[in-house]
């Protein structure tokens, strides 16, 4: 079907513009902008009047104690609350203006140590 060539052509041109973060093959699309995953962080984003709105969230394991970061441009880096995330719980939506990368990193606290746990970026 055609419908499913075009689909399939924009997420591969989503994935080829992703930049230096390695990004695993995105999950879901959002309909108003690009998407992408990296081992079990997503990062999602929607675009709006004046700029462009983003969020993440762990992908497919529960993280016990952890926290995501997002940035991108226009766009400080900031950070949901320390805790417990279950997987496919979003964080609060930032707003940014520009283009560019933007990207989410998640962290996950064991051994006394905060580890990364996934960074997707996208370009917007």
């Amino acid at each position: 079907m055609t419908l499913g060539l075009v689909t399939t052509a924009a997420a591969a041109a989503v994935l080829s513009s992703a930049g230096t973060a390695q990004a695993a093959p995105a999950g879901a699309a959002d309909a108003n902008g690009p998407s992408g995953c990296n081992n079990n962080v997503c990062v999602y984003t929607a675009y709006t009047g004046s700029g462009y709105q983003v969020w993440a969230e762990f992908d497919h394991s529960s993280v016990q104690d952890g926290h995501l970061d997002v940035w991108g441009p226009g766009l400080s880096r900031r950070s949901s609350p320390n805790g417990y995330w279950p997987a496919g719980h979003d964080t609060q939506r930032w707003s940014g203006r520009g283009s560019g990368q933007v990207c989410a990193e998640g962290w996950s606290r064991y051994g006394g140590r905060w580890h990364s746990v996934g960074l997707p970026c996208v370009t917007i």
